[in-house]
């Protein structure tokens, strides 16, 4: 299973991220350096899955967000 983490307004004026995958889980903006914002919320994210996980980042049609494959953190390129 692909977990997926993307960066989103999860309420009206609420930056933060969506995890969806082997949890569903939203959480707020953790910082307002973005650098330190996608590290903070990737580690959230390990901890909510329960495994630190290997994320990489995919931009579709200009959106960001990252996947990390849940069975055994490699990926078929």
């Amino acid at each position: 299973m692909i977990n997926k983490l993307t960066p989103q307004m999860i309420d009206v004026d609420v930056p933060g991220w969506e995890l969806e995958g082997e949890v569903r889980d939203c959480h707020e903006q953790f910082s307002e350096s973005l650098k330190q914002d996608e590290a903070k919320a990737k580690a959230w994210a390990n901890q909510r899955i329960g495994r630190r996980l290997v994320w990489r980042k995919v931009v579709e049609r200009g959106f960001t967000h990252y996947e990390a494959n849940a069975l055994d953190d490699s990926w078929d390129l």
